[in-house]
Formats: C-alpha cells, structure tokens, sequence
C-alpha cells in the first residue's frame, strides 16, 4: 500500500474532515463519506520553490473495489490578483502533482484550486505567506540504553514577538550494507559452489536505500520564555534499523505554521497517536480550509497552508559509532555429514541451509569442502535496498 492510499485510509478511520464538516453524530447516516469515498488534498503552496500537490479518494467503508485515484484532475495555484499557475501531473506517480511557484511575490495572497472529474471543485481559503525561519542545526542523540538515536530540529525566530509555529518534512538516505562480504554464490541445480565477480560482491555488499517522512512533526513556542524551538525530535531509528550501518543523511525541510494550521495538524497528530475510529470523540475544532464549490455539503480532507521553506542536512557515519545491533552470526559448515554406519552415504549439508535461506559467504581458508554461511540479509544487501547512489553522496 503506497503512502498517500495510508494516509486517507488513516484520514477516512479518523473522522476527521475538512471545510463542509459536521460534527460526527452515529444517528446520522446521510453524512457523505460513510459509503462514499472522500477527496483527499494534501500539499502546501510553497512560495520560492516548488509545490507539490497529491489528490486521492478514501476507501468506502463498504469495501466496494474501485479506483481510489481519481483520473484526469487538474490542480493550479491562484493569485488574489487572478494570477493562475497550473500543475503538471508527474509521470510516474498517479494523481501528484508540481506547480512552479518560485516566483511568487512573498507579499501576496494565495490559494490553491483542484477540479476532480464526476467529483467537483475544491478550494483552499486565500493565505498570506508565512517565511519560515532558518533551521539552527539538525543533531543526533543515542538513548541511555542505546536502543535507538534520536534526530532533532532547533531553529529559532528572533525577528518577531508572535509564537514560532513549525512543520517539519524530511528525507532520509542511507547506506544499507551488508553485514557480510559475500565471495560465494551457491548453485541449487548442481549443488556446487562459484566464486563471485568483484562486481556482484559490490552489488551485494555495498548498497543504498532511502525513505520520506509520513508522520506530523511539529512544534510551537507558545509556552516558552523564547521563540526557540530546541531539539525537537522528527524521527527515532531502533539500534537494529539497517539506517545505521553506515553513512546516513537526512535532509529536513522545515515550513512555517499560523496558529490555525497548527491546532489543525496538533489534532490530526493527537488523532493518528491514538486508538480511536469513527466512532471515538472527534474534537470539534478540527478543520481544514478546503472548501467544495460545487456541493456545499462535500466533505473534503486537507489542509492548504501557503509558506516559505528552508532547509538542513545532516550526515552521521553509524559505522564509527558502532550503535547497530545485529543477530548476524556466520557459522561454518562442512559440504557432507559423516554417515552415521561406515558403509553409509554421507549427508549433504549444503542444500538444506540454502533452502532454510542461509547463503554462503567464503570457503574456510584452502578447503573447499567447507564454507562460511549466514542468513540472505546478512550476505546480500540488494534483497532490502530499494535506491542507488545518491549523486551528493560523498563517498
């Protein structure tokens, strides 16, 4: 299941909707988007770079299989002067979209329009632009039992007396290396052993996956002596995460919120976090500004904010810190068993720890009749990387 259909189902089970919204009453059962699936918008206009927009439908709770992407939408980002900015669907995703907007004026007013063939046309609330601050650092921290790090976000606005409102995105790129250095492949048809190219022991020893973030990170100063938000955490890796085997980045994109974005998100946030649906009290401040000009009584899910962004990468060799815990262990096996009687055959050992799903890693010095196995995931990276070499990675 892909990432955008995860978060409308989670949207849908949540109750939580947005402009033409009602308060959720189990008596009512003519309120759109129990059986009917609901236009999902999720994107930020973002001023000085460029916006991305996805739009989707949730599942019917009546499990009716159908097209949950929506064909042939069109989205645009429109001026308060009548300036109109259209989208262009991205050839490989369906449904997402990019708008140039690096050339928006930062003083303007803006707004977001999406036309959804046999569904109608959506529009969020004219904004202002917000301009984010800078992010002070992105720093790393390991937990006292070592059983996961955490990443974190300082930044700070000194150029105002109003509450810091942030929102944070990020990606992440990693090296996902093998434990071991494979010089082996085994032949199941034959039963017999090959030496590997140099080439396939980097393919297997040497790769690379990366991932974006899903969750809502976000953090305000409303409490707080000073606008400074300090290490607040966007992400935690377990010690047995393949992110820390080697070189790791991160890069943070952090976006400024109003206060009415942010109870939006922090309700979203405190939804997701907890264990109720449809039917666990929703609260009734949770409001998105996407309205439905052409049925007013349209449910519609998302939340359009207009901002600046900026950004912070940070890069950690995971190898020198030696956080990553790993139930690797390679043991050596001999090609045959003794048989049991002295007339007996002896027993091949190999093809049975091959279908069991060990593979082999190197012969035992100059013999060749016994070999170093261990489990795939210890021996092959490429069967979890899921990227290749980042063109900014530095090694």
């Amino acid at each position: 299941m892909n990432r955008l259909v995860y978060v409308m189902l989670t949207f849908l089970l949540l109750g939580i909707g947005s402009s033409c919204v009602y308060d959720y009453d189990p008596k009512d059962d003519n309120i759109q988007g129990l059986e009917n699936p609901l236009v999902v918008i999720d994107g930020d206009i973002i001023v000085g770079g460029i916006t991305r927009v996805s739009i989707g439908l949730t599942q019917p709770l009546s499990g009716d299989e159908e097209d949950l992407a929506p064909l042939g939408a069109a989205v645009w980002v429109e001026s308060e002067d009548g300036e109109l900015l259209s989208g262009v669907m991205l050839e490989d995703k369906v449904n997402e979209f990019e708008i140039n907007t690096e050339m928006l004026d930062i003083y303007g007013r803006y707004r977001l329009g999406v036309s959804v063939p046999g569904k109608g046309e959506y529009i969020s609330a004219f904004k202002g632009v917000l301009v984010a601050p800078a992010i002070d650092s992105v720093s790393w921290s390991v937990a006292r039992d070592s059983s996961y790090v955490r990443i974190e976000v300082t930044t700070h606005d000194s150029n105002t007396d109003e509450n810091l409102y942030c929102k944070w995105i990020y990606s992440e790129d990693w090296e996902s290396n093998s434990r071991f250095h494979a010089e082996l492949d085994y032949v199941a048809k034959t039963r017999s052993m090959v030496k590997l190219d140099s080439e396939e022991m980097k393919k297997r020893s040497i790769c690379f996956s990366k991932a974006e973030s899903s969750g809502t990170y976000i953090a305000n100063t409303e409490k707080l002596k000073e606008n400074l938000i300090y290490k607040s955490v966007v992400k935690e890796i377990t010690n047995t995460d393949t992110r820390l085997t080697g070189l790791y980045a991160i890069n943070v994109t952090q976006k400024a919120l109003d206060r009415e974005a942010y109870i939006y998100w922090d309700n979203v946030k405190n939804n997701s976090n907890g264990t109720g649906g449809i039917f666990a009290p929703q609260p009734s401040n949770v409001r998105g500004n996407i309205t439905c000009t052409t049925n007013e009584r349209e449910v519609v899910l998302g939340y359009v904010n207009v901002t600046t962004v900026t950004h912070k990468m940070l890069f950690v060799d995971w190898e020198k810190e030696r956080i990553f815990f790993t139930d690797c262990k390679e043991q050596l096996i001999p090609q045959f068993l003794p048989p049991a009687k002295p007339d007996g055959e002896p027993t091949p050992l190999w093809p049975a720890y091959y279908s069991e799903g060990y593979r082999p890693i190197r012969f035992n010095g100059d013999s060749t009749d016994e070999v170093y196995w261990a489990m795939e995931k210890c021996t092959d990276c490429s069967v979890y990387s899921n990227s290749s070499r980042p063109d900014f990675w530095p090694r």
